[in-house]
């Protein structure tokens, strides 16, 4: 799951959204380094993204792209999956979908200024650029794939190849759609498990 899927996840179970967006530049133990509610939601966002991995219908989405490209078929979903979650958005929230990016936007920037841990740069970099240019927004359009696809390919030369993963986005785009709603229901609920535990 990407940024819209892991701040929707979050606020369907009552985390913390900047937790859920963070998760992905902490390394190791979060404990003891962040907020109590930081720290559990670095592990809900954890626990999602290997729950999702697990799934046998990930599994079939992901033998829909070349051999070549298996690898990064995982990346490649995940980024589809905010565009699905746009598409889908009246079936799983009835917050109109601008209201929800202002209010993620705005919980966001509260928790990290009420951090009483520094938060690593590369975090404040990217989310800083993510709402200032509106990055959740533009996944509305299947076409800005290609484009962010491109430029996650650029970050080292192994990861070139993630661009060529969307043409199968494109030509898969429909089924992977409906493939999306069971799957996303799913996760759904067990983030919902998870958090009771935590709690």
């Amino acid at each position: 799951m990407n940024y819209l899927a892991h701040l929707h996840i979050a606020k369907h179970c009552n985390s913390q959204l900047m937790g859920n967006l963070l998760a992905d530049f902490v390394r190791g133990k979060p404990d003891g380094r962040f907020n109590p509610d930081t720290t559990q939601a670095i592990y809900l966002h954890r626990f999602v993204d290997s729950y999702i991995d697990n799934l046998p219908a990930i599994q079939s989405c992901r033998s829909l792209f070349p051999k070549s490209l298996y690898r990064f078929s995982a990346i490649a979903l995940d980024i589809f999956w905010d565009h699905a979650l746009v598409h889908h958005w009246q079936h799983f929230s009835s917050d109109a979908f601008s209201r929800f990016i202002e209010n993620a936007e705005d919980a966001c920037v509260n928790a990290a200024r009420q951090e009483n841990y520094p938060l690593p740069e590369n975090y404040l970099r990217l989310s800083s650029r993510m709402w200032r240019e509106g990055w959740i927004e533009s996944y509305q359009d299947i076409h800005t794939l290609p484009f962010v696809l491109q430029r996650m390919s650029t970050r080292s030369p192994r990861m070139a190849p993630l661009a060529e993963t969307a043409d199968t986005l494109l030509t898969y785009r429909q089924p992977l759609l409906d493939a999306f709603v069971p799957i996303y229901e799913d996760v759904l609920q067990a983030a919902l498990q998870f958090r009771k535990q935590q709690a």
